[in-house]
């Protein structure tokens, strides 16, 4: 992939992930705590969040083709080092404190990333299908 390219889903990429970190906040915050809103701060809290976990998404650039194992290992290495980077991060900064909400904090980041997977996923087979179609249209031409 062309660096143009990458840093182009890279830009796409954040704004996927703050809209998923938003509505899973929103969500989590509907049925623990009603009564609890945004402040701005918690906004620019969310969207450090964003880039810190796009921006280490530098792993999986590369000017070669990559192998579908290297490609998992690459998604495994990526996953720990965000888990690793956003717990340090927030309990440094005092976003997260005390071990159960570290352990939530941890778990949402986990179903944070499986839904940026999963959209990701889904552009992707939506553009092979694309792909596929032309692909047989020429072909038939």
């Amino acid at each position: 992939m062309e660096l143009k390219d990458f840093i182009k889903e890279l830009i796409r990429n954040y704004f996927i992930i703050f809209a998923i970190i938003v509505i899973v906040i929103t969500l989590l915050r509907q049925i623990f705590s009603p009564g609890a809103y945004f402040e701005l701060t918690d906004i620019f809290i969310y969207m450090s969040c964003a880039l810190v976990a796009d921006l280490l998404s530098i792993i999986f650039y590369s000017k070669k083709e990559i192998s579908e194992k290297e490609m998992r290992l690459r998604r495994i290495i990526h996953f720990v080092i965000l888990e690793a980077v956003l717990l340090i991060l927030a309990n440094v900064m005092g976003w997260v404190t005390g071990g159960l909400n570290t352990f939530l904090f941890a778990l949402q980041i986990g179903v944070i990333y499986m839904l940026v997977r999963s959209c990701s996923w889904l552009d992707d087979r939506r553009a092979a299908r694309k792909i596929n179609e032309k692909l047989k249209e020429m072909k038939e031409k």
